[in-house]
């Protein structure tokens, strides 16, 4: 996904999750479509 020359981060994906909250949400601190589960990662709803 990232590439040969690419040395992601442990935030790599937090980051581009905060990218789509701020792209597709209205309200990113509210997100009605990316969430958070704690201890397992990142669920989308549509």
């Amino acid at each position: 996904v990232w590439g040969y020359n690419v040395f992601p981060s442990t935030r790599t994906i937090d980051n581009y999750i905060l990218a789509f909250r701020k792209y597709f949400e209205e309200d990113p601190k509210n997100p009605r479509f990316f969430h958070s589960v704690r201890g397992v990662g990142y669920k989308f709803s549509a």
